[in-house]
């Protein structure tokens, strides 16, 4: 975990920036998927009924 960690520049935010700024594609797919999954994820919890 420590190794993966120092590779991404401390997390998978660091994964992103390092991806966008070398104009790899998993930058921008990793964004795609963020992005989806931060929606997806605001949908269950509504259905769910967990908001406060």
């Amino acid at each position: 975990m420590g190794y993966g960690a120092l590779l991404a520049f401390g997390c998978n935010v660091g994964a992103f920036f390092c991806g966008i700024a070398s104009t790899s594609l998993h930058g921008w797919l990793w964004i795609v998927a963020a992005l989806l999954g931060s929606v997806a994820g605001i949908k269950l919890r509504s259905l769910l009924w967990l908001q406060n």
